[in-house]
């Protein structure tokens, strides 16, 4: 697969990264060998790049797949706000992942211009981290268009993730058109730019990811893509997006009957903006905030666009033969 070198730096990430926010117990809950064999097997489709953050506490799947494997590039980030607290953070993912470096680390989930001001200690502590050789890359995350600006601006910032998909959703202060245009800004300033949600929190994943997946990468504003994948069959079919193959028949086939579930995290702050969206009546308020009729649901991928809290995901959720299961 082939890989993007990160800004001036020596870091090479491929073309596909694996996002690996659905494995863990955010979200599809995978037992740990599983999910370390998982990303065994995207490594050996070409996978290189590994994206990950404390909030997903995924860190053990790497560390298990991927503790004798050098090579293997791992994006992590934090959210910290001080200097002294990404100090830690860092320090932290290095004991986490059993590394003497990092290759990138990121501060996360940046929304504005004053958010970042609220930050800078963090970005300050990254800066100097580079600089002295326990981080080779840095940049930041962020699902907004004042985000993806400012990450512009920065000097130091090697690479960026931004939330990027073909309908626009998770872009918390603009539209499509908009983050195109601050896309084209970051690549103006030689940011490595990394598309983020590209399925849409799996709301794109049923009948729309060969659209998804084929805008993201062929559109010229986008170096590479990560995307949260939870089968094997996603794996062959993303990868060969990314090497701009076709997919095969019964990889499509085997990913369209695959079941999905509905997932509402628990920062779901009972808005009730996804209820009247959803045609099937699956979805209701309980305690404050919104609960899944699962048998109702027939995941048409309609109520996560309009969750302003980016709190909704739907996932693969394959069944699992008995005798596996036992």
């Amino acid at each position: 697969m082939q890989t993007v070198r990160v800004g001036n730096t020596s870091v090479q990430v491929s073309r596909l990264c694996f996002g690996t926010m659905q494995l863990g117990p955010l979200l599809r809950r995978l037992p740990l060998m599983q999910g370390a064999d998982l990303l065994l097997y995207a490594f050996d489709c070409g996978i290189t790049t590994f994206d990950t953050a404390k909030e997903y506490r995924t860190r053990d799947y790497l560390a298990v797949a991927f503790g004798d494997k050098p090579q293997v590039v791992v994006i992590d980030k934090s959210s910290a706000r001080s200097y002294e607290g990404m100090e830690r953070e860092v320090a932290e993912s290095l004991i986490d992942l059993n590394r003497e470096e990092a290759d990138l680390f990121l501060l996360n989930d940046v929304r504005s211009r004053q958010d970042f001001a609220m930050r800078q200690g963090a970005w300050r502590y990254l800066c100097e981290a580079k600089t002295m050789g326990l981080v080779k890359a840095i940049g930041l995350s962020t699902h907004t268009v004042e985000g993806a600006l400012l990450a512009a601006e920065l000097k130091e910032a090697d690479f960026v993730q931004v939330a990027f998909n073909v309908i626009g959703a998770g872009i918390l202060d603009g539209d499509l058109a908009a983050m195109e245009g601050a896309l084209q800004r970051l690549k103006d300033a030689g940011k490595t730019v990394c598309a983020i949600k590209p399925l849409a929190g799996g709301m794109l994943s049923r009948d729309r990811w060969k659209e998804a997946l084929e805008f993201v990468f062929t559109h010229p504003c986008v170096d590479c893509v990560c995307v949260g994948l939870l089968t094997r069959e996603e794996i062959d079919a993303a990868c060969a997006f990314a090497n701009g193959e076709l997919v095969d028949e019964a990889t499509a086939t085997t990913i369209a009957q695959t079941p999905r579930k509905l997932v509402i995290l628990d920062w779901c702050t009972g808005c009730e903006a996804c209820i009247p969206v959803c045609p099937t009546q699956a979805l209701s308020m309980k305690d404050g905030m919104a609960r899944v009729i699962h048998e109702r649901c027939d995941w048409c991928g309609k109520c996560g666009p309009v969750c302003p809290d980016e709190a909704i995901f739907l996932l693969a959720n394959p069944i699992v033969p008995k005798e596996e299961a036992e």
